[in-house]
């Protein structure tokens, strides 16, 4: 076995045991933070709007192994299509010497011809934009509001959407004792005159891994020729990585 190979297994174990290092890890100041900030790629809605699917990837924080997460949503239900999501590490010998973006992006493609015949039958077209953009590196911004224009022009009896962000501590016994007080949040909008609550979480999702800090990041929006308009708003979560925070997304799609 490659070296680097057995060193990826060592890696998998010892983590485990540092995990309540990791939490001093998170509570650092964040100009001495690291970790894994993944990438976004939005494929899109399927043109009636009923779908929705996109990627996350990068490189793992620790390991270094490029990794791809696809993931393809039910509209209606604000769901995942199984067998999505599809997650893919590929563990790099590199004893020989390799390119890290090459290796990203055979990993990437590898996931995608998995998941083809998913984004096939839901008919993803790369239908939608992108109408606001709040990214963690736009520092006087709010991360907990937002306030945008779902398209321009807007049409008579047409609004804005507003959306607010709450966090709120939700414990988990299992990251309790990596020393990491968890959180949930609360997301509402306020369209057209109605308020709704799009997400409030009552526990942790395992998939998660620890979630501490969510941010609004992003909203998509999609009008259909027929149909009602469509969108996909992405928050930004930190959870526990292993040199620092590891950032990811979650989608939350809905009818407008």
């Amino acid at each position: 076995m490659p070296i680097s190979l057995r060193f990826s297994r060592l890696f998998r174990q010892a983590i485990l045991c540092l995990l309540p290092v990791l939490a001093l890890i998170g509570s650092a100041p964040s100009s001495v933070r690291a970790g894994d900030t993944a990438e976004l790629e939005i494929y899109g809605f399927s043109s009636h709007g009923d779908f929705f699917a996109f990627e996350q990837y990068g490189w793992q924080d620790g390991s270094g192994f490029p990794y791809s997460e696809i993931f393809v949503l039910d509209v209606r239900s604000d769901s995942w299509v199984k067998p999505s999501p599809f997650r893919r590490v590929d563990e790099v010998d590199e004893e020989n010497g390799y390119d890290p973006e090459d290796a990203l992006a055979e990993t990437r493609t590898r996931n995608q011809q998995a998941a083809h015949a998913l984004l096939d039958k839901t008919s993803i077209f790369g239908k939608g934009k992108t109408v606001a953009f709040n990214p963690a590196t736009e520092l006087g911004s709010n991360p907990y509001h937002i306030k945008v224009a779902p398209r321009l022009p807007l049409l008579q009896g047409e609004t804005s959407i507003d959306l607010t962000l709450n966090e709120y501590p939700l414990k988990n016994a299992e990251c309790a004792g990596y020393g990491v007080e968890t959180r949930g949040f609360r997301l509402t909008m306020v369209s057209n005159g109605v308020t709704r609550t799009l997400n409030n979480d009552t526990s942790v999702p395992k998939s998660r891994r620890c979630p501490f800090s969510y941010r609004i990041e992003r909203v998509f929006t999609f009008y259909p020729e027929k149909g009602p308009a469509v969108f996909a708003i992405f928050v930004q979560m930190e959870s526990l990585g292993f040199e620092g925070p590891d950032r990811r997304y979650l989608a939350i799609t809905g009818r407008l």
